[in-house]
């Protein structure tokens, strides 16, 4: 019998930014979902290269994020990494590594799960703790999305949570 794939749903943001903590607020949404073993979840808060060992392990990564695309605010899109670079604005520090970066340096070390990222345009990345009415309103859509690539996955049938 062969091994199930093994996935992992990343959620990634600074919960201290509104809108970026996104990904984050969405996992911990997750959090009282069943699932199976081998479907982990993971508030990885900023991304960091500390992330590559655990890509290791797996063969598919779901991330949820947010990203400036210049739609309305709530807007939500489904991409590949290849997409995201871009997306992705100049870097203002040498300290800055974005999810490519990541995805990059993983690759590098022979490291490359089939990743697909979910995103919503953010509608106000100032500091606070709050997701904007725009933003949490996506929450039940793209959760529902995640199931989506869940089942092309794993072929089982998720139910809403």
């Amino acid at each position: 019998m062969p091994t199930p794939p093994k996935v992992l749903i990343l959620g990634v943001g600074n919960i201290l930014l509104r809108d970026d903590g996104f990904g984050v607020h969405l996992i911990q949404s997750l959090e009282e979902t069943a699932f199976p073993p081998d479907v982990q979840i993971l508030e990885a808060g900023t991304v960091s290269h500390q992330l590559i060992p655990l890509f290791r392990s797996i063969d598919y990564l779901i991330v949820i994020d947010v990203v400036e695309a210049g739609d309305a605010p709530g807007a939500i899109f489904k991409f590949s990494p290849e997409d995201m670079k871009f997306l992705s604005g100049p870097k203002l520090s040498l300290h800055q590594i974005s999810l490519t970066d990541v995805l990059d340096m993983a690759a590098l070390t022979g490291t490359k799960p089939k990743t697909v990222i979910i995103a919503v345009q953010p509608k106000n990345i100032s500091w606070g703790l709050e997701l904007s009415d725009e933003v949490r309103m996506t929450m039940p859509k793209v959760k529902e999305l995640v199931f989506e690539e869940l089942k092309k996955i794993k072929d089982i049938n998720w139910e809403m949570v």
